[in-house]
């Protein structure tokens, strides 16, 4: 069953910790509905465009974080057949001569919008990814208080991090290639956490107890997912979700989602925090900094899919 989170209610402690085993909860969002209305306006018209329009939006070094993506390039999960969508990636700028973005170009493309193909986009997308970030942070400051951290633990690993957002454009599964294909394969997101306003249509399942519930978020509602940083910055006690997502049988027109993949920065050490209350375990997972599980995680989805 979806969890909802009050942020402002105190004495929530436990049942926020139950959330986390769960991978997965609701919470009310602070995101005007109005912006993401036009935020899906806007985005549908630019995934209406064209093929050869929408082709002239990839952006070369974007890595899968800025731009357009077009259908069947990747596969998300252990599936071999490329998951049945079309993407847009944007994140904010960091200065050129950042640390952050001189060490680790990849992560921080520099963002682009389409605003000569849908005038306006771009304006609504920066607006989008502020009120967002805003929201997860307030998140994760509930987070570290559940988990006997300093309210600040998370937010400080977050600063200037690569959150990334992503639309993606799921079309109609008639119009896929083979029947073996699906939206998104079952995955899990390798962030700390990910934002998921409300979508236009059903599709997202979590995998809870070896059973796939479906999953939604209702108006001025946010799902959140837990991702594998904070699996293993917890050592487990946060479990990262694994979801897909999924057409039903007779489900006609496509889906168009939003999500915010909130990153640690790259050179955070990923490095078990005590969590109070629970029995003292060993540590499951190695510490690797959450660049390099980033790294992990792409080449093992690209390479060593079966």
């Amino acid at each position: 069953m979806l969890k909802e989170i009050d942020l402002e209610r105190p004495g929530g402690r436990q049942h926020l910790r139950g959330a986390l085993r769960d991978g997965f909860f609701l919470v009310r969002d602070t995101v005007p509905e109005s912006l993401l209305d036009e935020a899906y306006a806007f985005l549908r018209a630019f995934f209406a465009l064209p093929p050869d329009a929408k082709a002239t939006c990839r952006v070369a070094g974007g890595n899968g974080q800025a731009g357009y993506t077009p259908p069947l390039p990747q596969r998300t999960g252990k599936d071999p057949a490329p998951d049945w969508q079309e993407l847009f990636h944007w994140q904010a700028p960091l200065p050129a001569r950042h640390p952050l973005r001189l060490r680790y170009p990849a992560r921080y493309p520099d963002p682009y919008f389409p605003d000569h193909l849908v005038p306006g986009i771009g304006s609504a997308l920066r607006e989008l990814h502020t009120r967002l970030l805003r929201f997860q942070h307030d998140v994760v400051r509930t987070l570290a208080g559940a988990l006997g951290a300093h309210p600040d633990y998370f937010t400080d690993m977050l600063q200037d991090g690569p959150a990334v957002n992503r639309a993606t454009w799921h079309p109609p599964m008639d119009q896929a290639p083979s029947q073996r294909q699906v939206w998104t394969v079952e995955h899990q997101d390798v962030d700390l956490i990910t934002a998921l306003p409300r979508a236009t249509a059903p599709g997202l399942e979590v995998l809870l107890d070896g059973e796939w519930l479906p999953v939604e978020a209702p108006s001025g509602y946010t799902v959140v997912h837990v991702g594998t940083a904070l699996d293993r910055l917890t050592n487990g006690f946060a479990r990262a979700a694994v979801h897909r997502v999924m057409a039903q049988p007779g489900q006609s027109g496509g889906r168009l989602s939003l999500a915010q993949f909130c990153h640690p920065t790259p050179w955070t050490a990923l490095t078990p925090l005590p969590v109070p209350d629970t029995d003292p375990s060993p540590h499951r997972f190695a510490t690797l900094t959450a660049d390099e599980l980033v790294q992990r995680s792409t080449y093992r989805t690209h390479h060593l899919t079966p």
